[in-house]
Order: structure tokens, then C-alpha cells, then sequence
């Protein structure tokens, strides 16, 4: 009897490959049915290509299992098809600027929702949106819920809107060749821009409206404090409450290009390559301390607090705890390493690649971490 079952099985599967490559076991293999232009298009190796010849000829309808194809999008469904998944009707978008889609399908790359229809009876229960694709417009309305197209901003907001309810309506611009915008604040920042000034309730719903401004030639700026600080540059003041930024404050940022040493407020980054000299509270930070930073350049030996960073390469080699300089962070001595062969360094410092501890005890220079000696074992 099992042998009658395996010899039956492989008579089904023969007879599955023969009227359409189907195959009889597992989940439901995704079908293209053209019902307008020939048999159904089994979507197996070459599926998309399958259904593409078949829309040509007439339009094509596929499963609710089966994955829509890049660039297609749903324009009708039939719920009471293939056995209960709906049975769809697609639609090539490639050569299209507009169509209308349903929600339960992919949005194409670079297209966004301009407005939307509820219980239009065309998608069954789902929403129908009407879609359009981004060309060459110079501004743009679309729904809430729709993609923002890479290299846009966000530049009004219509919170109730007729074409999109309660998704609302945005008002979409390129950035284009702007060196300045008025954007939203609901929207990532573009990567190279800044934050200058916000103002609320001016037509971006509960969002504040931002002035934005693109980092070029400049080398100072003012910038509101919940703008990114641009790579390479830091905070040297801090106005807070300003008229401009609001209770975000407004900060004074430098870029650093020649310097090799700078005063910046502690809540700005410090650049790689650069260490922490000094601090002072109440120094125009707000709350914030001000750091004198040093760069290093060609120095074999410094002092550094001890908050701050030890460059790659340096071991710490005495700790004044509680200094003048550095406060309660206290004041490392850090050294390079370069063709010494023994040294005693204290117990927070990194040990060199390529190094060993041979010994430890405890000494005054460390204050209260141990003190290891170290010898260069290649």
C-alpha cells in the first residue's frame, strides 16, 4: 500500500507539471491568471516576465498570495476568489505618470499618494489611492501617510484635508540648488543642514516650522540647539531661551580647519585627534562647562582631564585627582609610546598592543589606582 501511494503521488505530480508546472505540495504557488488573454501564467522561474507578456495581451489578475512585481501596482480586487486570498487585478506603473491603486499593494519607488477614497468598492474594504509620479514638479501635494521622495521637505501641513482625511495634506518642495528653506518639523533634517530659527503655529500643524540653512562656505553659524552639529565643527556658546530657537536655545558653532586649539561647551563633540585641556563652569555654556580643547599634533607628552579622550597609542602615567585645571575629573599625564622598551603606567590606562605587564604595586603619581609596570614584549 505505500508504494501504491508514493507511485500515485508521482502520477499527479507528472500530470501537475504537464497541464501548467504547478506543483502539488506546500503552500499555493503564486498564478497569474489572464482570463482576457490565454491560460493562466504559472509564476514560477520567470514569473514577472510572465506576467508582463500577459498584461501586454490583454490585462492580467493574479492571487492575493502572490507577490506583486516591482513596479506594478493593485487597481482592483475580488474578494471571493482564489479560494479566500481575493484575486487582484495589476497594472504595469512603468510607463504610467499617474494611476489609481489600491492601499494593500506597493507604492512604486518614486511615486507618492495624492489623495485617497474610502468604501470606493473597487479595493473591497481597503482605501483606493490615487498616485502620482515624481518627475519634474517644483512643488507637490500629497497625503500624510505617502512616501517623501529623497531630496524633499515637508513645507506645509493641511490638517484636514478633503483629498487625503484624516492622513492630512502635505505641501512638498525639492531641495534642489536651495541654499535655504521653511521645512516642517515632522521630517528628518537633510543631511548638511542646519536648524537657524523655528517659529510654531505656522502652518505645519502641531509640527513647529523650522528655518533651514545648507553648510557651504561658512565657518561660523548660529544654530537653534536640537539642529545636528556638523561633522568637523563645535559649540562655542550658548544662548539660552533665545527669541530665535525658543527654550532649545541658540548655539554658536565654529568649523575648525587650521586651529589647534579651541574653548567648547561640553555638550559638543569632540573631534577625533583632539583632548580635553581644561574646564570652567559658567562660561557662556549655560549649563554646560567650557573645555579648552588641544589638537594633537606633534607633542610626545601632555596633560590631559580626565573626562577626555587618550589618543590611540598614549598610556596615562600619573593622575592628579581633583586638579585646578580639570576640577573632579582630575588631570592625567599622558605619554606616546615610541621606542620606549619599560614603563609604569597607571591602572585606567590602556595597555599598548604588543606590550606585557610584568609587575604591579601602588604608587603617589597614580593616587589611588595601582600602578603597573609594563615591558614591550615585541
Amino acid at each position: 500500500m505505500p508504494e501504491l501511494r508514493r507511485l500515485l503521488a508521482r502520477l499527479l505530480a507528472v500530470v501537475a507539471l504537464l497541464l501548467g508546472g504547478l506543483t502539488l505540495a506546500g503552500a499555493p504557488i503564486a498564478q497569474a491568471a489572464a482570463p482576457t488573454a490565454g491560460p493562466p501564467v504559472a509564476r514560477t522561474a520567470g514569473a514577472e516576465q510572465a506576467v508582463r507578456t500577459a498584461t501586454q495581451a490583454g490585462g492580467t489578475t493574479i492571487c492575493g498570495y502572490t507577490p506583486v512585481p516591482t513596479g506594478w501596482v493593485i487597481v482592483s480586487e475580488q474578494w471571493s476568489g482564489c479560494g479566500g486570498y481575493g484575486l487582484f487585478t495589476i497594472a504595469d506603473a512603468s510607463a504610467l505618470t499617474s494611476v489609481q491603486a489600491c492601499s494593500n499593494g506597493p507604492i512604486p519607488a518614486g511615486w507618492v499618494i495624492t489623495a485617497m477614497q474610502s468604501g470606493a468598492g473597487t479595493c473591497g474594504s481597503y482605501p483606493l489611492y490615487s498616485l502620482l509620479k515624481v518627475t519634474d514638479q517644483t512643488v507637490l501635494q500629497d497625503c500624510g501617510q505617502s512616501p517623501i521622495p529623497p531630496g524633499w521637505v515637508i513645507t506645509a501641513i493641511q490638517t484636514v484635508s478633503p483629498a487625503c482625511g484624516t492622513y492630512s495634506t502635505y505641501t512638498l518642495v525639492p531641495l534642489g540648488d536651495r541654499t535655504s528653506v521653511q521645512a516642517c518639523g515632522n521630517w528628518p533634517i537633510p543631511a548638511g543642514w542646519v536648524i537657524t530659527a523655528m517659529q510654531n503655529g505656522a502652518g505645519c500643524g502641531s509640527y513647529p516650522l523650522y528655518s533651514l540653512l545648507k553648510v557651504t562656505t561658512q565657518t561660523g553659524l548660529q544654530v537653534c540647539g536640537q539642529s545636528a552639529v556638523p561633522s568637523g565643527w563645535v559649540i562655542t556658546a550658548i544662548q539660552t531661551n533665545s527669541s530665535a530657537c525658543g527654550t532649545y536655545g541658540t548655539y554658536s558653532i565654529v568649523q575648525l580647519t587650521s586651529q589647534t586649539s579651541v574653548q567648547a561647551c561640553a555638550n559638543s563633540p569632540v573631534p577625533a585627534g583632539w583632548v580635553i585641556t581644561a574646564m570652567q563652569n559658567g562660561a557662556g555654556c549655560g549649563s554646560y562647562p567650557l573645555y579648552s580643547l588641544l589638537k594633537v599634533t606633534t607633542q610626545t607628552g601632555l596633560q590631559v582631564c580626565g573626562q577626555s579622550a587618550v589618543p590611540s597609542g598614549w598610556v596615562i602615567t600619573a593622575i592628579q585627582t581633583n586638579s585646578s585645571a580639570c576640577g573632579t575629573y582630575g588631570t592625567y599625564s599622558i605619554v606616546k609610546v615610541t621606542d620606549q622598551t619599560s614603563m609604569q603606567v597607571c591602572g585606567p590606562s590602556t595597555i599598548p598592543a604588543g606590550w606585557v605587564v610584568t609587575a604591579q604595586g601602588s604608587g603617589a603619581q597614580c593616587g589611588i589606582y595601582v600602578v603597573y609596570t609594563i615591558t614591550r614584549s615585541s
